[in-house]
């Protein structure tokens, strides 16, 4: 399905919630993938081969990240690098595979994994999608950060960038399977004094170029979220579309 542009506000909350996006986009025939551009205003990154090492580095930091939540920004780029749409809102993640993905601005969407379905909430349109997420978790990437299953980090290639700063790392998450609509996502870290470790940022980018950056503020991994946030109750006259 080719996406119709002039529909404002049908690609608005496609572009804001793109980042469970993928995991919907197969059941709407829309090509999506993931990439990350780290810095589009930085030079050259350097890259080294994808390594064991390299996953368990990342695995290591991520098994210290029982919960957090955090407020997010978020900017849609396309290959040119110009800005498509911007947004924020706000994210909670509690292991094993729970999520809570608010977008705020401009336009209110609500994705929710309560463990076992994905759910998919658009007030403006009063309607919700669930989806199954024994299904979706092994073509979206991004839950990974919800689960530490060896046989779902199996399916993924894992390179570590080696220009980050001191205080920082920086790894890129690809799929073996060459056909995964999901190519690649890189996931920022910085490290406080205490050794905590924090997820700053992660983004991805599609089939066509068109680049998802997020951006992370206020993170917090001391305070569990409340486990209201991982339950979806469909609302009163809300249309649901059940792709589980």
């Amino acid at each position: 399905m080719q996406i119709n542009f002039i529909n404002q506000s049908f690609f608005r909350k496609f572009a804001l919630t793109s980042i469970l996006l993928p995991v919907l986009s197969l059941s709407h025939s829309i090509t999506y993938a993931a990439q990350t551009a780290v810095n589009t205003t930085t030079a050259t990154t350097a890259l080294l081969s994808p390594s064991n090492e390299a996953k368990e580095h990342l695995m290591t930091k991520l098994a210290k990240l029982a919960f957090f939540s955090a407020d997010f920004s978020q900017k849609i780029l396309d290959a040119q690098g110009e800005v498509l749409q911007q947004g924020s809102g706000t994210l909670a993640i509690s292991k094993p595979n729970l999520v809570n993905w608010k977008t705020i601005t401009p336009d209110e969407t609500l994705i929710v994994s309560d463990g076992n379905t994905l759910w998919f909430y658009d007030p403006f349109i009063e309607q919700a999608s669930a989806y199954s997420l024994a299904k979706s978790i092994h073509n979206t990437p991004i839950l990974l950060l919800t689960s530490d299953e060896p046989l779902l980090w199996q399916q993924y290639s894992v390179i570590e960038q080696s220009d980050v700063a001191e205080s920082g790392s920086r790894f890129v998450v690809m799929p073996k399977d060459g056909s995964s609509q999901i190519k690649k996502l890189t996931l920022s870290f910085t490290e406080t004094e205490n050794n905590d470790v924090q997820l700053s940022e992660f983004s991805f980018q599609d089939a066509t170029g068109q680049i998802s950056q997020i951006s992370l503020s206020k993170f917090n991994s001391k305070t569990k979220p409340a486990a209201t946030l991982f339950s979806f109750s469909l609302p009163e006259g809300v249309r649901l579309e059940d792709k589980r």
